[in-house]
């Protein structure tokens, strides 16, 4: 059971590591992100790297 514990926690710090990288400081719903549960980190992560893929590689170069 542990060792679930502890998966879940490496999970969280990994998205969280990733969710900073990009300049997301918070949820959408304003949650700081060492506050929120594994399935909203995901669900942010997902929301930043749809946002990124949509957007052409002029918008994001100016």
């Amino acid at each position: 059971m542990a060792e679930i514990f502890k998966g879940i926690e490496q999970r969280k710090a990994l998205l969280i590591e990733e969710l900073l990288a990009k300049g997301v400081y918070k949820t959408s719903d304003e949650r700081h992100l060492y506050d929120a549960p594994l399935k909203v980190l995901e669900d942010e992560y997902k929301i930043v790297i749809n946002r990124t893929d949509s957007e052409s590689p002029t918008e994001w170069m100016t």
